[in-house]
């Protein structure tokens, strides 16, 4: 079990953006890949989440706020963190800021933030021959009959079908977060496509948190009480290895939720973003325990709309990645969303099992192998440079094709 939550004393509005795929608009990135505004009217809630490690104050909370018109909507017991989860609606005209103050003031030891909107649409063109075109296993030097997974793998996105065809005799176990609408996620399939594809992991138990929804006019998104109940439902299913396509700023509740599961091994793997390269960090990717990606194409040039920072740890391709989807047809998909697969893949695939260590084990394990790309040691645009494969896993020369 994990230590319970400390008291930290903190507020802010969350509002975390689902931007590690890249979406459609009339706009063109300086690799081509076309990006979009976001909606932030998707849904119309506007409560206010807190975190608390008591449930008697959890009780007093709830009894001195409804008093002064907040209605409690959610009650969420975090099994695996040992936390409570309260979701409230605020009364009418009550600013963010008020919200918050007024929680905090009344719980001084809880963890307040609003439960905001975030979204994003993939970038994934339909084409037909596509032969010659798939460069990302060779720039990783990913063995071509794939790797044996180490370990089951999370990821945090759409709603994955358990029934999901062209995986590697992978098996999938979803659950559904989403608050409203939710639907099978092309966003989300792709994501599996690069970790348990043709050549890539094989025999791996994928656990699938869906939490993005639909809303009527048929937009997609997700909001934080379901990021927060898909890392506990993960961390009960015991993965270690957990891949998230989402990017956003700060905000305590998701800062110490990580915190407490990096603590406890729990290693994630995040997108860093496609705000772009003047953008401030996006998180989770840049928490201290988190390992952050950056996307690159084929000549090894950073994807254009990549999110740069100290942070950035590790690069690999992310830009128009090949995903067949028949004999004479695929998809070119581009986002930093799309280059954190192959890096988590190569974690799973790791046959002295770093991920059964911490973090940073896991950090040396694909430093063995990083080649430098950009300036001369770590950089804010790639990191330590693009992860390799070199002797990866061990092969068996009944598995290589003819």
């Amino acid at each position: 079990m994990l230590k319970r939550l400390s008291p930290l004393f903190a507020s802010c509005a969350l509002a975390i953006c689902l931007t590690g795929c890249a979406v459609t608009s009339a706009t063109t990135s300086e690799n081509g890949a076309n990006l979009a505004a976001t909606d932030e009217t998707l849904f119309e809630d506007d409560n206010v989440l807190i975190l608390l490690a008591s449930e008697q104050e959890a009780n007093e909370l709830t009894i001195n706020v409804s008093r002064r018109g907040y209605q409690l909507i959610d009650r969420q017991f975090l099994e695996s963190l040992d936390l409570i989860l309260l979701d409230f609606a605020r009364p009418p005209g009550i600013s963010d800021e008020v919200a918050v103050n007024d929680m905090q003031m009344m719980s001084p030891s809880a963890l307040v933030g609003l439960d905001n909107i975030y979204k994003a649409q993939a970038k994934m063109d339909v084409v037909s021959g596509v032969s010659g075109r798939e460069y990302a296993n060779l720039l990783l030097e990913w063995p071509e009959q794939g790797c044996p997974a180490m370990t089951s793998v999370g990821i945090i996105d759409g709603y994955l079908s358990e029934q999901m065809s062209g995986l590697n005799a992978s098996q999938i176990v979803s659950h559904d977060f989403a608050r409203r609408n939710s639907i099978e996620s092309e966003h989300a399939e792709t994501v599996a496509s690069l970790i348990s594809g043709p050549g890539r992991l094989r025999d791996v138990m994928i656990y699938s948190a869906g939490v993005v929804g639909q809303s009527e006019n048929g937009q997609s998104g997700s909001g934080t009480k379901e990021l927060l109940l898909a890392f506990d439902w993960l961390r009960k299913q015991d993965v270690r290895v957990v891949n998230v396509s989402l990017a956003g700023p700060y905000n305590p509740l998701l800062e110490s939720v990580v915190d407490l599961l990096v603590a406890d091994g729990m290693v994630i793997v995040a997108a860093v973003g496609n705000e772009g390269p003047d953008a401030p960090p996006r998180y989770p990717a840049a928490f201290d325990g988190v390992i952050a990606v950056t996307a690159i194409d084929a000549d090894q040039n950073v994807f254009g709309r990549a999110v740069q920072g100290d942070h950035v740890e590790y690069a690999a391709p992310g830009v128009d990645v090949l995903i067949h989807t028949g004999q004479e047809s695929g998809r070119y998909v581009s986002g930093t969303s799309f280059a954190a697969p192959f890096v988590t893949a190569l974690i799973a695939a790791d046959e002295s099992r770093s991920f059964e260590a911490d973090t940073e084990s896991v950090r040396s394990y694909l430093q063995r192998n990083v080649f430098d790309l950009g300036q001369a040691g770590p950089d804010p645009v790639f990191g330590h440079g693009l992860v390799r494969a070199a002797n990866v896993c061990a092969v068996d020369p009944n598995e290589v094709p003819s």
